[in-house]
């Protein structure tokens, strides 16, 4: 009989499984895979009350996700510390599983947790939540009946859990790929709004720009600007809740940020720093100026999560934007959203010093040109860097070519040229398009080909116009030794190498223009530098250079490559601006782009 009734269990708990598992295979989304947890399994194993405790990512912050019991209402996300003396703390902290037959039992493990616990809570077992041996939470099972857990019961819990892992995993992976691919679609559109509207009329511009935001990257947006009393003024707003949307509104008016504030709006524009708040109601309570406004600040529903980031001109803070989290399933604002936040804030920058210059009728292709290029070249250790820019010869017009130079990561810098179609103010658009694409698809895409691609992605995202361009995208790794260069073409000049030997060799592999087919011929090639070594991008405004009938070409650069076997990044680049300069009797006719780095 005893050998009857373990079979018996063995087969119900494999068949259990085996349905569970169904279950969680077809979970598409992190929320989908809690309520499996907290409404099929734990009731199924018996457990009186659960929780599943989960990292959020990229982030060292720790979240409550979902609770089960029957005797309490949903709770919403929650923040938990990992370092408090409980056992789902301990789990999540250490990967190791609990198992506690009695109250007793428990108590002797962690006294400082026996107030917590009540008779419906007798036995306990907590388990890590790990998949290949990445530890990012705990799920406890809370029973009012003794368990003993014998070897059975341990393998079947630990199996459960290892599934709701594996669970949880495939759906942050999924809806991690679905917000970064939202993040660059409403990066796609707002610039496309940024590039057709042609008086940039500042309200119009920042409605749309919330309006691209809402709701496919965050629940709620605001746009402050410091207005001409020199206090912040509401911009725009937007909340996918019309009803939350009207309170805040209200509320913002009756009690308007102020700039000597110790956290939000105020303080934001004031220290130029960004904000990033996971515990809304204690930061709204301690922001509170005076029971009245502590009051209007309790009649909203509470956020999950809120970050604000400076828009930043010139060193000066003239506003700041902020993002609002406030659905309970969605995953909570973290570091690795800050760099998108900044690209939405200097995009709304952006809207406001055009429209801003527009209304003091100042010089539109004048600020577009400056706005094409960085202002200052960033010191990368173990690298020169030098870089110039050159207008043809209707210098009165805003040209298309443009370089960049960004970090990536603490030890990689992406380098980025380009020369997009046309002149005047519609060119200068489609590179800032171009240019600030690439620099926020860098922060995600490992290959300077998928950076390309997003690149191409928005520019086929602005259907007013049929522009295109050529760029050159390059990341390089100075943490390594010796340091790696990974480079992508799309239809852009191949860029030239002067080894430290003074050997001259062509890198990367030929791709397809940007903006013309919907999947671009790309390829990623790679290639080590080493101390000596001088990388060369440029635009086809030297190559095609012409004296008469002859044109410079890419033998021209080599010879003077080869003439300057030992020459600095800036004494290369300016003696190649003087070559094409010199070249032909009359200045050049087109933009010239020039990027040098060399390895020290």
């Amino acid at each position: 009989m005893w050998v009857l009734r373990d079979n018996s269990e063995r087969v119900l708990r494999a068949e259990l499984l085996a349905q569970l598992t169904g279950a969680l295979a077809t979970a598409g989304t992190l929320a989908g895979v809690m309520e499996i947890l907290t409404e099929q399994i734990m009731p199924v194993v018996g457990a009186t009350v659960g929780a599943a405790v989960l990292s959020e990512p990229g982030s060292d912050r720790y979240t409550v996700r979902h609770i089960h019991d029957a005797e309490r209402p949903v709770q919403p996300p929650a923040p938990f510390s990992v370092t408090a003396p409980y056992p789902m703390a301990h789990t999540a902290r250490t990967g190791r599983a609990l198992f506690f037959t009695d109250p007793a039992e428990r108590t002797e493990a962690f006294p400082e947790a026996a107030a917590f616990f009540t008779e419906r809570y007798h036995s306990t077992a907590v388990l890590p939540l790990t998949v290949e041996g990445r530890l990012f939470g705990a799920v406890s099972f809370h029973f009012d009946v003794r368990h003993d857990f014998a070897d059975s019961e341990r393998g079947f819990l630990t199996a459960l859990v290892g599934q709701c892992a594996q669970a949880i995993d495939r759906a942050r992976l999924h809806q991690e790929a679905a917000y970064k691919q939202a993040q660059l679609e409403a990066l796609a559109e707002i610039s496309a709004v940024l590039t057709t509207s042609p008086d940039f009329e500042l309200g119009a511009t920042f409605d749309s720009i919330v309006a691209a935001v809402v709701p496919r990257i965050a629940d709620g947006c605001l746009i402050h600007t410091i207005g001409r009393t020199g206090r912040p003024e509401l911009a725009a707003l937007a909340h996918r809740d019309p009803e939350q949307q009207q309170a805040l509104r209200a509320m913002l008016e009756e009690f308007p940020p102020q700039l000597d504030a110790e956290g939000g709006v105020g303080s934001v524009i004031r220290t130029g720093r960004h904000e990033l708040v996971s515990d809304v109601p204690r930061e709204l309570d301690r922001l509170a100026r005076s029971p009245q406004h502590r009051a209007a600040l309790r009649e909203l529903t509470p956020a999950a999560s809120w970050l604000a980031v400076p828009m930043t001109r010139s060193g000066t803070v003239i506003g700041a934007m902020v993002l609002i989290q406030a659905t309970p399933a969605h995953t909570l604002f973290t570091e690795r959203d800050i760099p998108f936040a900044q690209e939405l804030a200097r995009r709304a920058t952006q809207a406001v010093v055009q429209a801003r210059r527009i209304a003091v009728q100042s010089e539109v292709a004048h600020y577009l040109q400056q706005s094409l290029l960085p202002p200052d070249l960033p010191h990368v250790p173990g690298v020169e860097i030098a870089a110039c820019y050159h207008p043809g010869q209707q210098g009165t017009l805003v040209g298309g070519d443009f370089y960049d130079v960004t970090a990536t990561s603490p030890t990689a810098w992406a380098l980025t040229i380009g020369d997009v179609c046309g002149k005047g103010p519609a060119a200068a658009a489609l590179t800032g398009l171009v240019r600030h694409t690439a620099r926020a698809a860098g922060q995600w895409h490992g290959h300077p080909h998928a950076v390309l691609q997003a690149v191409n992605s928005a520019i086929l995202a602005d259907r007013s116009t049929n522009p295109f361009c050529t760029a050159a995208y390059a990341e390089l790794d100075v943490g390594t030794s010796p340091m790696r260069l990974r480079l992508a073409l799309g239809g852009h000049p191949h860029p030239l190498l002067r080894r430290a030997d003074g050997t001259v060799v062509r890198l990367g592999a030929a791709g397809a223009f940007l903006g013309v087919f919907d999947h671009p011929r790309l390829h990623t090639t790679e290639d080590e530098l080493h101390p000596g070594d001088l990388l060369l991008l440029f635009t086809d405004g030297v190559t095609e250079r012409r004296s008469g009938a002859s044109m410079l070409g890419e033998q021209g650069v080599r010879n003077l490559l080869t003439r300057m076997p030992h020459a600095s990044a800036a004494e290369t680049v300016a003696a190649l601006e003087n070559e094409i300069i010199g070249y032909g009797p009359t200045a050049p006719g087109d933009d010239i782009a020039i990027l040098a780095v060399r390895i020290t």
